[in-house]
């Protein structure tokens, strides 16, 4: 089955080890997809680009509870980011 995310945003995503990462105004686009398509979203998980590769970010990474409707959550989540550089790998359903 075609991933419609992954699919739909190829083209503005990082892709590293074939993780899809985005950056927060692209992170919030997704999750209105998301939305808009009835999918659920699990989580993010923030990294940071460095010389080496990529950095995880604990710190700037959530996790939401499974088999609630989490997307006012993940777009407050993400409209408190202030560091635009993180980079977003993000759990949805069908991931």
């Amino acid at each position: 089955m075609e991933d419609y995310i992954k699919t739909k945003y190829k083209k503005k995503a990082i892709i590293l080890d074939n993780i899809y990462m985005y950056f927060v105004c692209t992170a919030k686009d997704v999750v209105d997809d998301c939305i808009k398509q009835n999918i659920m979203i699990f989580g993010f998980e923030a990294f940071k680009l460095t010389g080496l590769g990529i950095q995880p970010s604990m710190e700037h990474s959530i996790d939401f509870k499974k088999g609630q409707n989490n997307w006012e959550e993940a777009i407050n989540f993400l409209s408190n980011i202030r560091d635009t550089t993180y980079l977003f790998e993000i759990w949805y359903e069908g991931y």
